[in-house]
């Protein structure tokens, strides 16, 4: 009798999988000795005692494994930066304004030599070489875009950003002036410092 039930219910776990999505049809030995013909197979019940006279192979299908509720992949934690910004002289902050909007209205020079004076004002301010960086590339002076670049990663203090940003300056110069190899390296040295 106990072979009876055990039996049963391994038909019926077997069918109530076969509702479940992604599962697999896997084959089965069926050794009760009974034909595959018959559409009610999974509700009869084999008596286990009974001697077995042929063996046929039959398909069942087969639930995938559970699995754990998928989740969204959590964002990593902003890197802390060892950057520490400059205070900000109201000089250099009015003039990098003026600068920005010649770089609108087009006029490179006037934004450069507005640049150059905030520099003088405060000649130890990345973010003010990263900005005259972009005139220079704007006025088509790949070399001196490139160098004023560098400077500005050079004052960085490690801000991250800024440096990738600088980098990306640098890989748009080269390869502007044609140097793609040198490019490419700048490049990489801007994704590097982005992650």
């Amino acid at each position: 009798m106990m072979h009876k039930v055990v039996l049963m219910m391994s038909v019926v776990v077997l069918l109530a999988g076969c509702s479940a999505k992604g599962g697999t049809m896997a084959p089965v030995e069926d050794r009760t000795g009974r034909s595959n013909d018959n559409a009610n197979y999974g509700n009869q019940v084999v008596d286990s005692t009974e001697p077995v006279s042929t063996v046929t192979k039959t398909r069942a299908y087969v639930a995938p494994p559970a699995s754990a509720p998928v989740t969204a992949p959590q964002k990593p934690a902003p890197r802390q930066s060892s950057y520490k910004p400059a205070k900000t002289n109201s000089a250099v902050t009015s003039l990098v304004s003026i600068a920005d909007a010649k770089i609108k209205g087009g006029e490179y020079n006037q934004a450069a030599a507005s640049l150059e004076r905030a520099l003088r004002h405060d000649s130890k301010n990345a973010d003010v070489w990263s900005k005259l960086a972009e005139v220079r590339l704007l006025q088509q002076d790949y070399a001196q875009a490139e160098t004023t670049a560098l400077k500005s990663n050079a004052l960085s203090s490690g801000n991250k950003p800024l440096m990738s940003k600088n980098w990306r300056l640098i890989s748009k110069s080269r390869r502007l002036r044609g140097d793609g190899v040198g490019a490419d390296e700048a490049e990489v040295r801007a994704y590097q410092l982005s992650k």
